[in-house]
């Protein structure tokens, strides 16, 4: 993905549509995919997300991974 240009965002956590629900977030040029496997395993995954979407669902995901980590720290 880097190679043609595109930026990582960041993790998504529960994406339907993705292996184990799991994806990652990427813009270029303002256009902004959800990257990733497929639910199937055998293809990928890369389907546009609005700007809005990408940044509520990273914040989402950054906020859980957060309480994990923490969690595990105690």
């Amino acid at each position: 993905m880097r190679e043609e240009g595109w930026k990582f965002l960041g993790p998504i956590l529960h994406y339907e549509k993705a292996l184990k629900n799991q994806a990652m977030v990427y813009e270029k040029n303002d256009n902004y995919i959800v990257f990733g496997i497929d639910k199937t395993s055998k293809n990928i995954l890369n389907e546009p997300i609005s700007k809005k979407d990408a940044e509520k669902r990273i914040k989402e995901s950054l906020i859980e991974i957060s309480k994990h980590m923490l969690r595990k720290s105690i």
